[in-house]
């Protein structure tokens, strides 16, 4: 499972318009008094038209046809939950709630709840990678080529860690490790970051992802090893890598994950070949020139 890209514009676009679909065309009541100058509803929602009018519209059109390309496609609740499940585990992510908030906070996206979040990003990314690599065709051939060309940059650690501020706060928390201490305990009462909660679990991740003390540290571990306190710009770090993936056999779901990303069309023409086959009727002659079909 591809972790899921949240920096697209369109998704954000999708769920601001979400948002505001429900609220009614402004009226003449007044919102804000300003001195003695009163704001209406109705102006309020005139300055929002005139200048994100165009966006919001297109948006609104694109978040239409997404929905009809899920029926057609038979993606169901069924499918988009899956893929939630996928992105919980690959973000090491196990409550809603602590989802939801990283999804607010980390990823900046103006989701209500673990609804909004299925409904206006998992189905809409669904809809795109199956058009975008439906006709990707990959052999045997082609995965053990990329495996010899990528070795390095495929190769994956599994890990957790405890983070603190301190040396001698990591010397401590080591010691309790080899007294027979649960590392998860241990990570909930010292980590100072936000896996202390899952225990520290940081997934999988790649060479290059991590700080470079970070990450030269865990990719010269085994599975099991627990590292002597690793210093970076951050903290004091106590490693446990957990697992590791350097085998054809163990990165192969990877490997055609990594070709079919590369192979697939681009977003940005997908959506626009959508847009292109809808059978869009602009009815109101005054927007027009807004829907950029």
């Amino acid at each position: 499972m591809k972790k899921l890209l949240l920096t697209a514009g369109w998704v954000t676009g999708l769920l601001v318009i979400s948002a505001c679909s429900g609220e009614e065309t402004g009226n003449e009541s007044t919102i804000v008094n300003v001195n003695e100058t009163s704001i209406t509803e109705a102006e309020f929602v005139a300055a929002l038209k005139d200048r994100y009018g165009e966006q919001i519209l297109n948006e609104m059109v694109q978040k239409t046809i997404f929905n009809d390309q899920a029926d057609q496609l038979n993606i169901d609740s069924d499918q988009v939950e899956e893929e939630f499940q996928s992105f919980k585990q690959n973000y090491g992510v196990e409550d809603d709630e602590q989802l939801l908030t990283m999804l607010q906070t980390q990823f900046q996206l103006p989701v209500d709840s673990i609804e909004d979040f299925k409904n206006d990003v998992l189905k809409p990314q669904l809809v795109l990678r199956e058009i975008s690599e439906k006709d990707i065709e990959i052999t045997d051939e082609d995965k053990q080529t990329y495996y010899e060309d990528n070795k390095e940059d495929l190769e994956a650690v599994s890990a957790r860690h405890i983070l603190v501020e301190k040396e001698e706060t990591a010397v401590e928390v080591k010691e309790k490790l080899e007294s027979g201490e649960e590392f998860e305990t241990l990570a909930e009462e010292y980590s100072t970051d936000g896996t202390a909660s899952e225990g520290g679990d940081l997934g999988y991740f790649n060479r290059g992802q991590m700080v470079e003390a970070f990450d030269e540290a865990a990719f010269q571990m085994s599975p099991g090893e627990i590292s002597e306190p690793v210093e970076t710009e951050i903290g004091f770090h106590i490693i446990e890598v957990l697992d590791t993936k350097t085998s054809y056999e163990a990165l192969e779901s990877d490997i055609e994950d990594a070709l079919k990303e590369e192979r697939a069309t681009p977003e940005n023409e997908v959506i626009q070949e959508l847009m292109d086959k809808a059978n869009i009727n602009i009815e109101e002659s005054s927007y027009e020139d807004w829907i950029q079909t």
